[in-house]
């Protein structure tokens, strides 16, 4: 079913990445790639200091059922290290409702790759029937918050450490108004 799902992107600077859905199995890799980030780029993404997954942390981010719980893998291929994730979870509570999150690799930042990913999970939500997606970005992380916006999130009310951003899809994953 999933198997199909998998894709070869070219990015801004010629560099390609193999994308495929995440599984379980891909643990150790994920635990890797984590540890090589940046302290800064962990703090970006999980908006506190973060040195270190838990095994409960990893049991949830690896949890991907592939409709409520969705997230893509871009691999470098000359290597077969991970580079970046994207995911989705549903949001407690909210059917129809998920929230977004992206990691990229620092050495693979600036070059598209999260957006290009990002706009590929925004169409798996649409295709599982999901409506609404949802994301919070630090307010300081311009990056991030451009990619939001480029992949047609809007600022949701509110101030303060992060910002928070919602996107509506319909079936076919275009934005409704």
């Amino acid at each position: 079913m999933i198997a199909n799902r998998s894709f070869r992107l070219t990015l801004r600077d010629g560099r390609e990445v193999d994308v495929r859905p995440l599984e379980r199995a891909d643990r150790a890799g994920f635990v890797s790639a984590v540890a090589r980030l940046s302290d800064d780029s962990r703090y970006r993404r999980f908006a506190t200091p973060k040195p270190r997954l838990s095994e409960r942390e990893l049991d949830q981010l690896l949890d991907i059922d592939h409709h409520d719980r969705e997230a893509l893998l871009a691999i470098d291929p000359r290597t077969g290290r991970g580079v970046a994730v994207v995911r989705y979870v549903q949001i407690s509570g909210e059917p129809g409702a998920v929230e977004v999150a992206a990691t990229v690799a620092d050495e693979w930042q600036g070059q598209g790759l999260g957006g290009e990913l990002l706009n590929r999970l925004i169409g798996r939500a649409a295709e599982e029937g999901h409506e609404v997606l949802r994301a919070s970005s630090l307010a300081s992380n311009v990056s991030s918050i451009a990619m939001l916006r480029r992949g047609g999130f809007r600022p949701r009310p509110g101030r303060g450490l992060l910002r928070d951003f919602e996107r509506r899809v319909g079936a076919a994953g275009v934005t409704q108004h």
